[in-house]
C-alpha cells in the first residue's frame, strides 16, 4: 500500500552536506544482463535514426523499469534517436568499460562511479567527455545539488551528472520485530542483543552474503563508519591518515565477531546477493543489510513489512554518521560519434518532469527543489529519508572512491576475515599497502 507524503526540506540540507561516493553501487554481481561486447556494432537503427548505446547498472526492480519508461518517452518526444540500453553488474562494467572505450567498441552513455578511482581515471585518460560547455548551456547548476556537481569535477572539467543519493545500512522485517517484541536497536549492544535474541528463538538475525565478493565493501564501510566514524575514515580516503590507524583493524574484528556468533545466514560466502535478497522476502531472517537502491524492490515484495535504520554507533564519542554517496554518474564517451544526442539525453533524465518517475522507483537523485507531494511514494520510502535526515553526518561508502587494486586487495581481505583466516590489523595493513602503490602509480591523486 503506497501514501503521498512531502520531503522534508531536511533532505535538501542533508544533501548538500554530503561528502562523496555510490555503488556505490545499485547492481549486484558480476556480469552484464546482455553481452553487448560480443556484439556487431551498430552506429543507425532501422529507418536512418541515430542510435545511442547506454550502458547502465540497474539489471532488474523499480530502478531498471524507470529507465526503460524514460528511454520510451525520450524516443517518443525524439524520433530520430533511438537508445539501445545493456543492463551490467558492477564488476563487469568495472572491467568492461575502459578497454570497451580503447577499442571504440564503448557505449556513447554509460553509468559509473563517479571517484576519483573509477570517473576520474577516465577523465585524465581523456576517455570520458568534458560537459563544461553544456553544463551552462542546460543551466545544470541551477537543477542540481552544489554537492553533485562537485563529485564529477576533475582538473577543472566537469564529466558527468551524478544521479543519487545511496545510503548503507539494516532492513528490516516489521512483522518478526513485532511478533517478538523487539524494538529497533539504538546502541550497538542493543544491536548485538537483537541478534542474540533471534538467534536463540531460531531466526537467522541478519541475512548478509559476500558469493560475489562486493557486499563486503559495504559491511567495511558500516563497521568502519559506525566504530572510527565519519571524519576519521574521510581523512583516511584524503590520505591524511593512514588506514592502519587505531581502531579501524579493531572495527573489522567487531564485524568478524558478527559472523562468528552465528548471528549471519549460513554459509555467507556462498550465498548471491539475489539469493540473499529472495530469503529476506520469504520472512527468511529478520534484517538484511544492504544499500537504499533496494528500497523499490523491497516495497514491491514487502510491502509496509519492511522498515529500514542505520546501524548504531559503536559508542557516545562517534557522530551518528551512516555510509553513502552517490550511486554513480552518467557520463558520455569521448569518443561518441553522436555527442549532441549524447547529452541531449542525459539531460532529458534528469529533467524535472521525470523526477515522478525517480521518486516513485525509490530512488533519490541529485536534483534539486523537487516537490513531490503529488508522488504516489511507498512507507519504506519515507523511512529511508526520515533516516537520512536524523543523521548528524554522512559517511563514505568506501569502494566507489577507492582505485580498482584497492578494492581488489579489500574484496578479498573481507572474505579472509569472514572465514576467520585474518584480523582486522591486518585487512588495514594489506589496504594501505594497496592505497599508497595507487597513489604512486598515479591511480589516485590526493592532496
Amino acid at each position: 500500500m503506497k501514501r503521498k507524503w512531502k520531503m522534508l526540506t531536511g533532505l535538501l540540507i542533508v544533501s548538500m552536506l554530503f561528502a562523496a561516493c555510490t555503488p556505490g553501487s545499485s547492481s549486484d554481481g558480476n556480469a552484464p544482463k546482455e553481452d553487448t561486447a560480443k556484439e556487431e556494432k551498430s552506429d543507425t537503427a532501422d529507418g536512418g535514426q541515430i542510435e545511442l548505446n547506454f550502458w547502465d547498472l540497474r539489471t532488474e526492480g523499480a530502478g531498471a523499469e524507470m529507465i526503460d519508461k524514460l528511454i520510451e518517452n525520450f524516443e517518443k518526444e525524439n524520433p530520430d534517436i533511438k537508445v539501445k540500453r545493456t543492463a551490467f553488474k558492477v564488476d563487469d562494467l568495472r572491467n568492461t568499460i575502459k578497454p570497451a572505450i580503447n577499442s571504440g567498441e564503448g557505449p556513447d552513455v554509460f553509468s559509473y562511479d563517479a571517484g576519483a578511482g573509477y570517473l576520474g581515471v577516465l577523465a585524465k585518460a581523456g576517455l570520458a567527455l568534458d560537459l563544461t560547455k553544456y553544463r551552462e548551456e542546460y543551466n545544470w547548476d541551477d537543477r542540481f545539488h552544489d554537492w553533485a556537481i562537485e563529485k564529477t569535477l576533475y582538473d577543472d572539467g566537469f564529466y558527468g551528472i551524478a544521479n543519487e543519493l545511496e545510503m548503507l545500512g539494516v532492513f528490516y522485517n516489521k512483522k518478526i520485530f513485532a511478533d517478538n517484541n523487539i524494538e529497533i536497536p539504538t546502541t550497538y549492544e542493543e544491536f548485538l542483543a537483537v541478534c542474540k535474541t533471534f538467534k536463540d528463538k531460531g531466526i537467522t538475525p541478519l541475512i548478509m552474503d559476500d558469493k560475489e565478493q562486493w557486499p563486503g565493501f559495504h559491511y567495511e564501510s558500516i563497521w568502519l563508519n559506525s566504530f572510527v566514524g565519519a571524519d576519521k575514515v574521510k581523512q583516511a580516503i584524503a590520505g591524511e591518515i593512514p588506514w592502519t590507524t587505531e581502531g579501524f583493524g579493531s572495527a573489522l574484528d567487531e564485524l568478524y565477531k558478527v559472523f562468528e556468533s552465528g548471528y549471519t545466514s549460513e554459509k555467507p560466502l556462498s550465498l548471491a546477493y539475489e539469493d540473499a535478497n529472495k530469503a529476506f522476502y520469504a520472512d527468511g531472517g529478520a534484517m538484511r543489510i544492504t544499500g537504499t537502491w533496494q528500497v523499490g524492490a523491497f516495497a514491491e515484495k514487502m510491502g509496509e513489512n519492511v522498515g529500514f535504520f542505520y546501524l548504531p554507533t559503536a559508542s557516545d564519542d562517534v557522530d551518528n554518521c551512516p555510509p553513502g554517496g552517490l550511486g554513480e554518474a552518467v557520463v558520455v564517451n569521448s569518443k561518441t560519434k553522436y555527442e549532441e544526442a549524447a547529452v541531449k539525453f542525459v539531460d532529458y533524465i534528469f529533467q524535472m518532469d521525470n523526477m515522478e518517475y525517480w521518486y516513485e522507483a525509490g530512488l533519490i537523485p541529485s536534483v534539486k527543489d523537487v516537490d513531490y507531494s503529488s508522488y504516489e511514494i511507498s512507507e519504506l520510502f519515507q523511512d529511508v529519508v526520515d533516516e537520512i535526515n536524523s543523521s548528524e553526518n554522512l559517511g563514505e561508502n568506501i569502494d566507489v572512491i577507492m582505485p580498482p587494486k584497492v578494492n581488489d586487495v579489500t574484496k578479498n581481505f573481507i572474505q579472509q576475515l569472514i572465514a576467520g583466516k585474518i584480523d582486522g590489523a591486518s585487512c588495514m595493513e594489506q589496504k594501505q599497502k594497496a592505497f599508497e602503490e595507487e597513489i604512486e602509480a598515479g591511480n589516485y591523486s590526493v592532496e
